[in-house]
């Protein structure tokens, strides 16, 4: 567990992210870990001080299962409204399978993620709030929609806290900054292109659904990275 100063708590399960949310609105859950990392999900929420039934929201920024494998878990003990991008609430709730890459390697990939889906049914019923591009959430975050990685995905930008929550935009694996793994990214030209909003935001601290955040200078070090991939 990492404290991100002034509100928001990092919780590592596995080598995924999962955040808690403390300020103005919250408590809110950003993104839910594996489904194999619920027990301890919910071990780091008593640490942080907090109960599931203590949760306003649950935001999703992107169907993955190592995202979403939490929330099915969560709603058994919390009334909390789940959000997501409206583009991604039918992946969330299983009316239809994730896209991937037109290659052997995501016809495999698609195969595997629907046996383990069958094994662990991650899938809720009902996604009861659907966000768009700049729309502004009860915590104070500003919803960016990026694309790519997956069709629905979402970062959150928080102006008065000057923190950006990436999603899997982008990783931060051994204090280097990546896009997602492009077995995993359908679409990698958007998810580049997608990246471009960034820059019209100003933000000091970035974390990511990969790797440690990065507390000081966060943007100019993503900039700096995006310049390699012009």
């Amino acid at each position: 567990m990492e404290a991100v100063p002034p509100h928001l708590i990092r919780i590592e399960l596995s080598s995924v992210n999962v955040f808690l949310w403390t300020g103005p609105g919250g408590p809110t859950l950003i993104d839910t870990g594996y489904p194999w990392t619920f027990n301890k999900l919910l071990d780091e929420l008593k640490a942080a001080g907090v109960q599931p039934a203590d949760i306003q929201r649950i935001i999703i920024t992107h169907a993955d299962l190592d995202h979403i494998g939490g929330l099915k878990g969560l709603t058994t003990f919390s009334d909390a409204a789940i959000a997501c991008h409206a583009v991604e609430a039918s992946f969330i709730t299983g009316k239809r399978p994730l896209p991937v890459r037109r290659s052997l390697a995501g016809r495999i990939l698609q195969l595997g993620n629907k046996a383990v889906q069958g094994v662990y049914k991650p899938f809720v019923d009902e996604v009861q709030t659907l966000l768009l591009d700049k729309q502004k959430t009860p915590e104070g975050f500003t919803v960016v929609y990026l694309p790519g990685h997956s069709p629905g995905q979402i970062g959150l930008f928080h102006k008065d806290e000057g923190l950006l929550i990436t999603g899997d935009a982008l990783l931060n694996r051994n204090d280097h900054l990546s896009l997602p793994p492009s077995i995993f990214t359908p679409n990698k030209e958007q998810a580049i292109e997608s990246l471009a909003k960034l820059r019209k935001l100003d933000f000091e601290t970035a974390c990511f659904g990969h790797g440690p955040c990065i507390t000081s200078d966060a943007k100019a070090k993503i900039l700096a990275f995006l310049e390699t991939l012009s």
